[in-house]
């Protein structure tokens, strides 16, 4: 970089010299030697201070607004005092967020920090958030609460308490003429038309509104007779929402068993209260579809349901159906009296078996007889050989009943099952005079006079034959 150095003479004039940083310069006859800093060295020893500094960074600004001038999407604008003027800058993003328009004159709170805009090499404030005096002052309240609330534990998602799926009775903390009744009952009513509500009236703006929040929650846990509270109001300034960033409404809110829906004013509206809350709604009107389904949607889910159920039912019976085909078709419903000629054969097998067995019993008692026969009369003990008969007789005669008595319980389980059959036969219904209807042509069994109308076809099973025929009345009146 060139540095210009003036140099006079003793008549006044003066000669424009090129020096480097290091010249020795003669000031009033005296030789010194001093460092020249170019104006790029001095700015940025400037920004080095002002941004180094931690006071200039992230501070509140109180002033009036001067020389506003928004030439393209930023905004260009000072704040002034008494005392001094300080030039501020708002970038788009920043200025996007404001909810009211800057103009001269208006007295303000600027929060941002102090940097140097080299290129001009003036310092300047850059600004992230701004508001109207009294709305400044009151979100530097909000701010400190916040942060306090934060560190206590008010916060925290394992103080909620999950809302209920579908809510037997609603609570509304609101004022009963704002707007936001109004949209609460009519989102309510388009979706759930019998839901209970009930309100615990209070006002929601002034220096009475939050105590009147508070005690308004706490009648309604005392009521204990609701499933969950919207507490909220319609829009409006921050100042005007200030009733719901008191301390007392966040101490209600999470001192409450019930769960809680805050819904303060619109979507950019941010509270106290949302924080705390079980649930944060954007508008009333949202918080009234956050907790309440659609009723046509539950009842649309249980006809869905319902027609599963039906479904479920259908293919169950068409699987029974199914199996009484198989059970139809088999050998033993088709031809019963086959399993009653085998069950006779095993019976024939029984006693003959049985037979063989008294036969083989009788042969060994008769060689045992013969050995005690040959044994006596080896001992001539004629006393023992009485006694010895008298007891092969007996034995006889019980060998002999068992024989019988096992015949006769294998005849009364053969006649059982031969009578159990038979009851169990559809044919024999039929050999009484019954028939059975069947719809023509589905072949549907028909047990109700419902089942057909007038004029329809039906095949009716008899004993003997099937008969086709037309119905000509129908009586639904059922006869015992």
């Amino acid at each position: 970089m060139r540095l210009l150095a003036i140099k006079f003479d003793n008549e006044g004039g003066f000669a424009i010299l090129q020096l480097s940083n290091e010249d020795r310069i003669q000031v009033q006859g005296q030789k010194m030697s001093v460092h020249i800093y170019t104006v790029g060295e001095i700015t940025r020893y400037i920004k080095r201070l002002v941004e180094g500094d931690e006071i200039l960074q992230d501070i509140w600004v109180r002033g009036e607004i001067s020389n506003f001038k928004a030439p393209s999407r930023h905004l260009y604008f000072a704040l002034k005092d008494e005392e001094g003027l300080l030039s501020c800058i708002m970038f788009q993003d920043r200025a996007d967020t404001l909810k009211f328009a800057l103009k001269n004159g208006l007295e303000v709170v600027a929060q941002g920090s102090m940097r140097v805009y080299k290129p001009q090499g003036k310092y300047q404030l850059y600004v992230q958030e701004i508001h109207p005096l009294g709305e400044g002052v009151l979100y530097l309240r909000f701010e400190q609460l916040k942060e306090e609330l934060k560190r206590q534990g008010y916060f925290e998602p394992e103080h909620k308490v999950p809302l209920p799926y579908l809510p037997q009775r609603i609570g509304v903390v609101t004022s009963p003429e704002g707007a936001a009744i109004r949209d609460i009952l009519t989102v309510l009513d388009g979706r759930f038309p019998n839901m209970e509500i009930v309100l615990s009236p209070c006002r929601v703006q002034g220096k009475e509104a939050p105590q009147a929040i508070a005690q308004a929650i706490r009648d309604l846990n005392d009521y204990g007779e609701v499933d969950v509270i919207i507490v909220g109001r319609g829009g409006g300034s921050f100042e005007d929402l200030f009733s719901f960033n008191e301390r007392i409404v966040a101490e209600a809110i999470y001192d409450s068993r019930i769960p809680i829906v805050s819904a303060v004013g619109h979507e950019i509206d941010v509270t106290i209260s949302d924080f705390v809350a079980d649930k944060r709604a954007p508008t009333p009107s949202a918080a009234a579809e956050l907790i309440i389904p659609k009723k046509k949607d539950l009842l649309e889910s249980l006809r869905g349901q319902q027609q599963r159920v039906c479904y479920l039912i259908n293919n169950y019976l068409d699987i029974a159906h199914g199996d009484l085909d198989k059970i139809k078709s088999s050998p033993a419903f088709r031809q019963p009296y086959r399993r009653i000629e085998d069950l006779r054969q095993e019976i024939d097998d029984f006693e003959r078996r049985i037979g063989s067995c008294i036969v083989q019993k009788q042969e060994l008692a008769r060689n045992g007889l013969s050995s005690l026969a040959h044994g006596l009369r080896q001992s001539s003990p004629l006393q023992m050989i009485n006694l010895s008969r008298e007891k092969l007789d007996r034995l006889r005669d019980k060998l002999e009943g068992l024989g019988k008595m096992r015949i006769e319980k294998e005849k009364e389980k053969l006649s059982f099952g031969k009578d159990r059959l038979r009851d169990l036969s559809p044919l024999s219904i039929l050999k009484r005079g019954y028939s059975i209807c069947f719809s023509y042509p589905k072949g549907e069994i028909i047990t109700a006079s419902k089942q057909v109308k007038k004029g329809a076809k039906m095949r009716t099973k008899l004993h003997r034959g099937t008969l086709y025929s037309r119905v000509y009345q129908r009586e639904d009146k059922s006869e015992v």
